[in-house]
């Protein structure tokens, strides 16, 4: 059965290698992980998510695409029949289970605060949520540790991983134990993307949980 191979274990793989460097590349790094959060304006990436046990066991493979324009829109789309989808429009979060034929929609403010989404939807300093940690690098990747200073009842832990395209992969740690790893692929930035791509509409015959921010 497939296992991970946890970000800190890596590291600890090169530490004879990186921590003689890690100072000088420390500040660099932090920059870049700045750059991306606060001065990207839009992106896309195909990737590929997986969901492992305590005891580092995969549980769960999909495969995607991301859309991101800031502030405040995404789409998070799973590949295959019945997959779900994460669609931003800047005020909403719309959560469609094909499977469920449902629709969650909450504000988009009441889904931010301290969680990965802060990372990605960018526009305020990370250092507001998180204390922020670079780790050094690892086959070409650059990881950086965030844990959030307030408790978190869904992870305890996120490590984003930059590359020379961009973001290249993320790791989430939840308070049991379990990782969600993401690896990021085609990663394009600065893309241009209409503002109608993040408007959502419910299928007919969908039930709508959930009341919409119209302002």
């Amino acid at each position: 059965m497939r296992k991970r191979l946890p970000v800190g274990r890596l590291l600890l793989a090169f530490a004879p290698l990186f921590f003689t460097s890690h100072l000088l590349a420390a500040d660099d790094v932090l920059e870049r992980l700045r750059s991306f959060t606060m001065d990207l304006g839009s992106f896309s990436a195909d990737f590929e998510q997986s969901l492992y046990s305590a005891d580092s066991e995969l549980l769960k493979n999909d495969v995607g695409q991301l859309l991101l324009k800031r502030p405040g829109k995404f789409v998070w789309r799973y590949n295959g029949e019945g997959a779900q989808e994460f669609i931003s429009d800047g005020r909403n979060i719309w959560m469609y289970d094909k499977d469920l034929d449902q629709v969650t929609v909450n504000p988009l403010n009441e889904r931010l605060g301290g969680t990965p989404l802060v990372l990605l939807m960018g526009g305020a300093p990370l250092e507001d949520q998180f204390d922020v940690t670079a780790l050094g690098e690892s086959d070409g990747i650059d990881w950086v540790e965030l844990i959030p200073k307030e408790n978190s009842n869904d992870f305890e832990a996120l490590f984003i991983g930059l590359n020379s395209q961009g973001l290249a992969a993320m790791e989430l740690r939840d308070n049991l134990g379990q990782a969600t790893q993401i690896q990021f692929n085609n990663f394009k930035n600065d893309v241009s993307l209409d503002d109608a791509q993040f408007n959502f509409v419910a299928p007919d015959g969908v039930d709508v949980i959930g009341e919409p921010v119209l302002q």
